[in-house]
């Protein structure tokens, strides 16, 4: 017996759902290294030396223009860091749409557009400081104002990209969620761009820094509210709804985004000073969190897929492998039956023409119980030969198919019926209706006279009535054999399709038990079903699809 190939195993590794705890350690550190550093003494500030303009006027032009460098070491290394950030995000949202071409998961193509519009307003906010696009605003003012508002639309960015996700449960097509989000991205850049243009050409900017407060920097504590409840409340709900390495390293993203507004709102007294430095570096670090989680999330997703693939191609060579043991086996099964079919009939034959001649040689003085046993031989040997016939009936379903020719469903019953001579008190009864279909004749003759003769042989009288209907389906027909017979149990409904399977002793009805089975394969071999409605005392209707002539013909060509 040939058994079912077994799923192909591989080493399958199934992606975390969250970022090493090691990670997580490394992230707090990082993040208190510049504030431990600075207790041993260690200064950040870029701000350049100081000098009177009347002395640097009598030095010579190259100490004059080292003078200059020097000032501006401050806006080089505030230039240095924003344009970092900023490529870290160009980097994020490319390797954001790399993963959605290989898991169509749309988590990370949305934080990966809002980190990266984050990273435009960085870099729009950058130019306008060193004059690279149009500016008249004084940079004491600029710098720090166009700071707190990048970092607000960088919070509400993120807040907003991580509601869009959550709000979508599958209702809109991949399509309409890609079109809606590159008309949000286009509008942000757009609305990004504009804020950034509208604070370098005015003439007044509100004061954002007051040195001698508690609270330096007060535009800064908004980002610091914002990045709080995303971190706290927000995208650990995400991360519980969607988990994944990428949705945790963004929750994690969220202690250096504090660390950064920390130390702008309560440290940064001026531009370039040691907390302004480690707050620009910080915010490097804040985006390259979940460059890093997405880049993990990349691998995992990458090798997931090559895993997939490989059990896929194991699974495709087992397939192989069992398809062709089981054709070897049917073709096994195939000459079997072929052999017992024809080598074992007439074998049969010359037991039953034996008993035959016993009988007639011995016809004077055969007592009763001889005659008994001799009609019990041809009974058995006779019910032998047709098991025999219809193991090779049953044997030969689907190689030969015949020819589809126009049938007259009642014209076909009542010849059925005729040809298996039922007692009398049987009557045939077909609707009117019946339609003339172009079919295949010879296997749904043999259907349809295995129902009839089932109807006749089972019957617990000597007279019965058998009714056939067909109704037209789009797909086909529904054809309905129903007697008024005894009826079948429920729970032999299933049962009695199966080979060499009867519901009386074989004593008692005369059959092989391999009709229904024979309705069965043929039905299964075109794709039909066959159900079964008694109630176990009266009366049985056999119901069964049968295939439109299109259907048949697109069957018959794939084979």
């Amino acid at each position: 017996m040939t058994s079912a190939p077994q799923t192909a195993s591989t080493d399958l590794v199934a992606a975390p759902l969250k970022m090493p705890s090691e990670f997580l350690y490394l992230v707090i550190f990082i993040c208190l290294a510049p504030y431990i550093l600075s207790l041993f003494g260690v200064n950040f500030g870029s701000s350049g030396k100081t000098a009177d303009l009347h002395a640097i006027a009598d030095l010579a032009p190259h100490l004059q223009l080292e003078f200059f460098f020097s000032r501006l070491s401050g806006a080089f290394t505030h230039t240095l860091l924003e344009w970092t950030a900023f490529c870290v995000a160009i980097l994020t949202v490319f390797l954001a749409a790399s993963h959605y071409v290989i898991s169509k998961n749309l988590t990370t193509l949305v934080i990966g557009a809002a980190l990266f519009l984050a990273g435009c307003m960085d870099a729009f906010h950058t130019l306008a400081a060193d004059r690279l696009i149009e500016a008249v605003a004084d940079n004491r003012d600029l710098i720090p104002f166009t700071w707190a508002i990048c970092r607000v639309f960088n919070a509400l960015i993120l807040i907003g990209g991580v509601l869009l996700l959550l709000s979508n449960r599958g209702e809109k097509s991949e399509k309409t969620n890609l079109k809606l989000l590159a008309i949000v991205f286009m509008a942000a850049v757009g609305i990004a761009y504009a804020i950034i243009h509208y604070s370098a050409v005015s003439h007044s900017l509100p004061q954002t820094q007051f040195p001698d407060g508690l609270v330096t920097r007060p535009y800064d504590v908004i980002p610091l509210v914002l990045y709080l409840f995303a971190g706290l409340f927000l995208f650990p709900y995400f991360y519980r709804q969607q988990p994944s390495v990428f949705a945790h390293a963004l929750v994690i993203a969220m202690i250096p985004e504090v660390m950064v507004e920390m130390h702008m709102a309560f440290g940064s007294t001026s531009l370039f000073d040691h907390h302004f430095n480690i707050a620009h570096f910080l915010k490097i670090f804040a985006y390259a969190v979940p460059f890093l989680g997405l880049l993990m999330d990349y691998i995992h997703t990458y090798e997931q897929k090559q895993n997939e693939a490989k059990t896929r191609e194991l699974t495709e060579q087992a397939l192989q492998r069992y398809t062709l043991e089981l054709e070897r086996s049917n073709k096994d099964l195939n000459d079997f039956a072929y052999v017992a079919s024809h080598d074992l009939k007439a074998p049969l034959r010359g037991i039953m023409q034996l008993a035959s001649w016993i009988e007639e040689d011995l016809k004077d003085s055969i007592g009763d119980q001889t005659k008994e046993y001799l009609h019990l031989m041809r009974s058995r040997t006779g019910r032998l030969e047709q098991l025999l016939n219809d193991l090779l009936a049953y044997s030969k379903i689907g190689h030969n198919h015949g020819d589809i020719k126009p049938v007259n469903i009642t014209e076909l019953v009542e010849d059925i019926f005729r040809m298996l001579d039922p007692p009398t008190g049987f009557a045939l009864h077909c609707d009117d209706n019946l339609p003339t279909i172009n079919t295949l004749v010879v296997p749904l003759e043999q259907i349809l006279r295995n129902l009839i003769n089932n109807a006749i042989k089972h019957h617990h009288l000597d007279q019965g009535s058998i009714s056939i209907r067909v109704d037209s389906r789009e797909t086909g027909y529904q054809f309905s054999v129903v007697d008024d017979g005894p009826g079948i149990p429920a729970e032999q409904h299933s049962r009695v399709f199966g080979i060499f399977q009867t519901l009386k002793p074989r004593d008692e009805v005369e059959g092989s038990g391999m009709g229904l089975a024979i309705i069965k394969k043929l039905l299964d071999t075109y794709h039909c079903l066959i159900t079964v409605e008694s109630d176990g005392s009266r009366g049985t209707s056999m119901q069964f699809s049968w295939p439109s002539e299109q259907t048949l013909r697109n069957f018959i060509n794939e084979q």
